[in-house]
């Protein structure tokens, strides 16, 4: 056996297993079933110096030469076609008119094949074997080459307009290969007027199998890259290890057999047989644990996202520890290469590295005006190297930055209307693309992390102004603070819920309807209107779910400290029970609101002013046990307004009542407050210019009274 034939059995078992691999993850697309036929009769041909080589007599390798050809005359036209569903291009016009004249043709040189006007014999040009050419050989041999250079011509015309590197990347690899199986065919057919073979032409149609291997592992062509690559490590895994199961029976065998002869022999094989029965299945099933766990990671759990990050994350005050647990969680969650966290500098407004996992230069700063922190400033959108660039390639700036960051997603880190952050992610280890369930819990991570970084700014800032309170008594006051945020996440979830779920309830009513012909009288413009009518209850649902968002950002973003002669209490009041409305109507509590619309404004921080009432309305609300109220009461005179909040709570005592505003005093149960609630509000109020009061009865309820001054444009 030569050269030869040893290369026209490897192209061809190369060409049939990649035919089972496309089939067989893609049995009802045809552009898989067409590159397995393509490939199978590609193969088969290229059995032709095997099979003549075997042959006993030149009567049968001429037998064999010939059968060969059944499958060559029908690779012109199947080979064009494969490229047209390749490209996505429809079987219309003279397109399908080429086809179908390729196909006729086909079956025209099919019984031509059996004739001498083909082929006369066999010839042997040691070490290779040929075909002495009929005058309708080189007939075929144009047919072929017209149909597969007009297949290099359609690939180089999408290659020339195609924008996208990705499918740029593809189409080169398409077009080697194109190049590669024709130039073997087109050299198997030449051979016999050049009466010589150079090399084994065969090992250009194994290399037309391999650039599409290529395209489908690292391109993603055909949408098979992650199934095909585990399907080829687990055979190269299942391959050594078998064989090292098989050594030692081998050997065994040998051993028996060298002491006891003929009778040896068939002890060894039953031996060697019970082993490898006995191991086999434990073994198949080590190696699909083995490749699962270390080699493709199995899709994350959702849920475990969100559980370790409100509870291991989110509750971390420090800023730093923050960060760096961010990115480690996220890389060993979510099973990715590497994930960073940047944040922008307050001094420099350049976005920092603060935090990494996976990066390898931990010192990246992107400028404001960088092309990439501009892109994610401008959209508030996140940016994917797969879904990016398609229909115009990614500028050379933001993909510079993606390779030093080594990330395939950046997600903007937005609070309120500031981006204040951007999170990267890496390539995952299963090598699956990023799709939209991942967007679905990514996007609003990202946005409470940005509530996270906030609380730990704030916290920082707290730990500056109240020294004197600790370390441990500062994060006491802060854990407060976030357990409020934690409370309103029941009802922010129903307020958003809510507007999203009628949204998605109008639109699929609609598809349903189409889909079960309940519309089928309707004229067009009916459906028009119809669809007009949905598209407005859905824009209208969408605002609801906005607003109260956008209200909590407001209420999450921290105060800058700035004095305002403009701060409208109406509107801090509004705010503050559209946050906790929600939790007050399953408590069954009733609120009062007689704050009129045309209440003077007041002097002070608006952040500030808005977080004092929120504290003093929840306060109100956990001091009712069973139904109850809360009125929300306001006056003026020349230079004050007058606010009093009223609850009908359980009340307080008059020996505790004096001690309320004083740090670390609570009436709540253990556990449940820290005392610093009312300390802050008190020391917030004095910083905006105002004063805070307190009256009680005992189970009659509490009112607190509060003074602000009117702002100087109100008093004018």
């Amino acid at each position: 056996m030569n050269i030869y034939m040893i290369s026209s059995i490897i192209a061809a078992l190369f060409a049939y297993v990649m035919a089972w691999f496309v089939y067989s993850h893609g049995k009802d697309k045809k552009v898989n079933k067409l590159y397995a036929v393509i490939s199978i009769l590609g193969g088969t041909w290229t059995l032709f110096p095997f099979l003549v080589g075997i042959a006993k007599n030149e009567a049968q390798a001429l037998m064999y030469a010939r059968s060969l050809y059944v499958f060559a005359v029908f690779c012109p036209p199947v080979f064009f076609r494969f490229t047209l569903e390749l490209l996505d291009k429809p079987l219309k016009g003279r397109l399908k008119i080429f086809v179908i004249c390729g196909f006729v043709l086909s079956f025209l040189f099919l019984p031509l094949i059996y004739n001498d006007n083909f082929f006369k014999g066999i010839v042997r040009f040691i070490p290779y074997f040929t075909v002495k050419p009929g005058f309708l050989y080189p007939i075929f041999i144009l047919f072929l080459s017209a149909y597969y250079l007009y297949a290099w011509k359609k690939v180089s015309e999408d290659y020339a307009v195609t924008t996208d590197p990705k499918r740029k990347n593809q189409l080169k690899y398409i077009f080697s290969a194109f190049v590669a199986c024709s130039l073997g065919a087109l050299m198997h057919l030449l051979s016999p007027y050049a009466k010589v073979e150079v090399f084994p032409h065969d090992l250009l149609i194994m290399l037309y199998s391999y650039l599409f291997a290529i395209a489908i592992v690292r391109h993603q062509l055909m949408d098979i890259e992650v199934i095909i690559k585990k399907t080829l490590v687990f055979a190269g895994l299942f391959a050594s290890v078998y064989a090292i199961l098989v050594l030692p029976t081998v050997i065994l065998q040998e051993f028996i057999t060298s002491r006891m002869g003929i009778q040896g022999r068939v002890i060894g094989l039953s031996i060697s047989a019970a082993l490898i029965v006995l191991f086999l299945r434990r073994l198949d099933n080590f190696l699909i644990k083995v490749t699962d766990k270390y080699l493709f990671q199995k899709k994350y759990d959702y849920k475990e996202v969100l559980k370790t990050f409100t509870t291991e994350v989110l509750t971390v005050l420090d800023l730093n520890q923050l960060v760096k647990l961010t990115a480690q969680k996220i890389s060993d969650i979510m099973k990715i290469e590497s994930c960073g966290v940047l944040l922008m500098d307050e001094a420099s407004k350049d976005y920092k590295l603060v935090a990494s996992h996976g990066i390898g230069d931990p010192r990246v700063t992107l400028a404001r005006e960088n092309t990439l922190t501009t892109f994610l400033d401008r959209t508030r959108a996140y940016l994917s190297t797969k879904h990016q660039g398609q229909d115009s390639p990614l500028p050379k700036r933001i993909v510079d930055d993606m390779n030093r960051l080594n990330l395939e997603l950046a997600i903007p880190i937005v609070l309120h209307q500031d981006m204040i952050g951007i999170l990267t992610l890496g390539k995952k280890k299963s090598d699956e693309d990023y799709a939209q369930d991942d967007m679905d819990i990514l996007m609003p991570l990202a946005r409470t992390l940005a509530i996270a970084i906030s609380n730990a700014r704030t916290m920082d800032e707290l730990r500056k102004t109240y020294d004197e309170l600790g370390k441990t008594q500062a994060e006491a006051a802060q854990r407060e603070k976030m357990a409020v945020i934690g409370t309103l996440s029941a009802g922010i979830n129903h307020e958003i819920c809510n507007p999203l779920g009628i949204a998605r309830g109008q639109c699929e009513a609609f598809l349903l309807n189409m889909r079960d012909g309940l519309y089928k009288n309707k004229t067009p413009q009916e459906l028009v209107d119809k669809a007009q009518s949905i598209m407005q209850k859905v824009i209208n649902e969408t605002d609801r779910a906005t607003a109260i968002t956008k209200r909590l950002s407001s209420f999450a973003k921290p105060s800058k400290g700035m004095m305002s002669d403009e701060v409208n209490i109406r509107e801090a009041f509004e705010e503050v029970l559209a946050l906790l409305g929600y939790e007050m109507k399953l408590d069954k509590i009733e609120v009062i609101n007689n704050v009129p619309r045309d209440v003077p404004k007041i002097r002070g921080d608006r952040k500030q002013i808005q977080e004092v009432f929120f504290n003093l309305v929840r306060n109100a609300a956990q001091a009712i046990s069973e139904r109850g109220s809360i009125t929300i009461n306001t006056g003026h005179d020349d230079k004050k307004v007058h606010v009093e909040i009223q609850d009908s709570g359980h009340g307080i005592s008059k020996d505790k009542i004096n001690q309320i505003f004083n740090p670390f005093y609570t009436t709540k149960e253990p556990g449940k407050g820290t005392g610093l609630g009312l300390f802050i509000v008190k020391q917030v109020v004095e910083r905006n210019k105002g004063t805070i009061a307190v009256k009680s009865e005992e189970g009659v309820g509490t009112t607190f009274m509060l003074e602000f001054l009117i702002s100087q444009k109100a008093a004018v």
